[in-house]
């Protein structure tokens, strides 16, 4: 039964609500006071980023760039192994391979006495980071003395950190597994002293030498060049707690007083009841019977014993921060950010995630309906949404800390809405006002604050859907005074089922397809058939258009410029998209920065998803 409440006293109520005070904005997050602090104590995972006390960020890597010399900067390293078998030793002063001067060289006779190597003994060097590399060279010193001392059955090779699922390998770096760059027998021996060779792009962390003879050798500089192509990165912290109060309203995300939005970063965020996203399980050797762990437990198991892994499902699914403000589920105390950092030389010093107390309610829930439609034809939805409150005392008082409730909704979506029709709430059709904003959403602003627990609300809205797997953020909003300021802030409803009459129970509207079934790529659109790169501002660039769609995940994509023989010239790495419109843009340069001669290019665009590699190619020219 709902509870009565005398109009009067509720109004009153209403208006101390609407200016309810609060002291400040807090935050959560790392790099700052009262947080995590350090970047390096927060993360639960991270992968092709640098990591600090004080920031995190990506190496600003240029095309054609040596990327040896970086080594020490980014802690990088030289070792072989000594003389007990299988023991590396760290080989201080072998950075002289790739300090960018020619008359130093390393030689292994010169840290014999020292480290016990020998000439046979492998050589591995960690650049401190992966990257993509398409290019090596190596060379002796030039003078008299030394320029035949190059190395002549030896082989070359490479290992990206990673593996083909691009998970970290396990072991150590001298079990790791190497791809070949150069390989010399003595029966075919290496002739140049200065040795170069081009090869497919390839990710590179370490590179390992094996020179097989016992013939004195050594290597001048080392060079490994970079392909121009970026490499995104991850972050992922470890699951925060809101310090005040236990039942947060996130709201906006920001580094060094900024939005997230100026960076080449997607940040993602989930929440939950406690600090375990993820439950750990061991098999017990009784069947397929298993048990719950703790992570610390899991790691110490031997592998035969070690169990899935599986999602919390107290815990959100992850959700992009759109517009600078977290959508995932307020209310619950703990979150956990993801970035993708997918712009070379990109730091972030100190991120914030803002939140305010008391929630505008305890829980929303909302569904839309239909969730399948033709593309682009304008369609009568319906917007259903049902509220948990938290404001009452069953003898009637108001709870401390209560919800504030709302008397405003938004409704954020790329569909386009024509026009809310009219509202109910508890099936009564009550006034209402909208706005219509292409930036802010549609806004609906009722007559009276929404209080009551269980109370059931229906939008009817004419709108079209473009784009398949459009979702409508339905959001309530209250407003807040925060240090003397008035401002409003949102809260986003969860997919649920509140409408027994409707199928379903998401926000999330599919389009129709005649053959059943939607393509994953969608209206390739390349912006030109030639181009002419020559800087006069007039089709210098070659601009190709797409929409992704029904993806279940963020998908890695690529555009390749290939020479009519086959051979790359190019690859753009366009790091992890989402469903929705997409653009790649080349500039006419191949991976070293020179401008490509006129003439036919094929260019073909590459989506890796679980199902496998969608592509789309096309013919591309070039003129002057």
């Amino acid at each position: 039964m709902l509870r009565t409440i005398p109009l009067i006293w509720l109004s009153i109520l209403q208006f101390a609500l609407l200016v309810k005070s609060v002291e400040a904005v807090d935050s959560l997050g790392v790099g700052f006071r009262g947080s995590i602090a350090r970047w390096n104590q927060g993360v639960a995972e991270a992968r092709f980023v640098a990591i600090r006390a004080d920031s995190i960020w990506t190496w600003n890597v240029q095309p054609n760039s040596n990327l040896a010399p970086g080594t020490v900067e980014r802690d990088g390293y030289v070792l072989m192994p000594g003389a007990d078998e299988g023991v590396a030793t760290f080989i201080e002063g072998a950075e002289v391979m790739f300090d960018g001067a020619d008359s130093t060289a390393f030689n292994p006779d010169d840290f014999a006495d020292r480290f016990g190597v020998e000439r046979t003994s492998p050589l591995y060097i960690d650049l401190g980071a992966t990257f993509r590399v398409d290019r090596i060279r190596l060379y002796p010193r030039q003078d008299a003395d030394h320029k035949t001392l190059f190395p002549r059955s030896f082989s070359l090779s490479t290992n990206g950190g990673i593996d083909q699922e691009r998970e970290i390998e396990e072991g150590n770096l001298l079990e790791r597994r190497f791809e070949s760059v150069f390989n010399y027998y003595t029966s075919n021996p290496n002739r140049e002293p200065v040795l170069e060779r081009r090869f497919e792009s390839r990710y590179v962390r370490f590179i390992r030498i094996q020179v097989r003879d016992n013939q004195p050798w050594e290597i001048a500089e080392l060079q490994v060049f970079s392909d121009g192509t970026g490499i995104t990165g991850e972050y992922t912290s470890i699951p925060i707690l809101a310090a005040r109060g236990p039942r947060p309203l996130w709201g906006r995300v920001r580094y060094e007083g900024g939005d997230m939005t100026d960076l080449p970063v997607t940040v993602q965020t989930r929440t939950g009841p406690d600090a375990s996203p993820q439950l750990y399980y061991r098999y017990t050797g009784v069947g397929g019977d298993r048990e719950q762990v703790s992570a610390a437990e899991y790691t110490r198991l031997d592998s035969i014993e070690q169990g899935p892994i599986l999602r919390n499902p107290d815990w959100s699914s992850w959700e992009t921060v759109t517009d600078g403000r977290v959508r995932s589920p307020s209310n619950n105390p703990f979150i956990q950010f993801r970035l993708q950092i997918s712009g070379p030389g990109t730091v972030i010093r100190r991120l914030a995630i803002e939140y305010l107390n008391p929630p505008i309610a305890d829980g929303l829930d909302a569904e839309i309906a239909p969730v399948v439609v033709e593309a682009g034809q304008q369609t009568d939805f319906v917007v259903s949404l049902q509220t948990h409150m938290r404001v009452w005392r069953t003898d009637g008082s108001l709870l401390p800390n209560a919800d504030t409730g709302f008397q405003s909704l938004r409704i954020q979506t790329t569909a386009r809405i024509d026009a809310i029709d009219r509202v109910l709430v508890d099936d009564r059709e009550v006034e209402f006002t909208a706005t219509y904003d292409p930036v802010e959403g549609t806004g609906i602003r009722l007559r009276r604050t929404i209080l009551q627990d269980g109370t059931f609300i229906q939008i009817f809205l004419r709108g079209a859907v473009f784009r398949d797997a459009t979702r409508f953020d339905v959001q309530a909003s209250d407003r807040r005074l925060v240090e003397g300021e008035l401002l409003t802030v949102h809260q986003s409803a969860r997919e649920e089922d509140v409408d027994p009459l409707s199928l379903g129970g998401s926000l999330v509207v599919r389009i129709a397809s005649e053959e059943g079934r939607l393509p994953l790529l969608q209206s390739v659109s390349p912006s030109s058939p030639i181009i002419s790169p020559n800087g006069d501002g007039i089709n210098d660039r070659f601009e190709l258009r797409y929409a992704l769609l029904k993806l279940t995940d963020a998908a890695p994509s690529y555009l390749n410029i290939y020479a009519l023989d086959g051979r790359l010239v190019r690859q753009i790495e366009g790091g992890l998209q989402l469903n929705g419109d997409q653009i790649y843009r080349w500039d006419g340069f191949d991976a070293q920065g020179d401008r490509l001669t006129p003439g036919l290019y094929i260019y073909r665009l590459s989506i890796h998803t679980d199902e496998g590699v969608v592509q789309e190619n096309g013919v591309i020219g070039v003129a002057y």
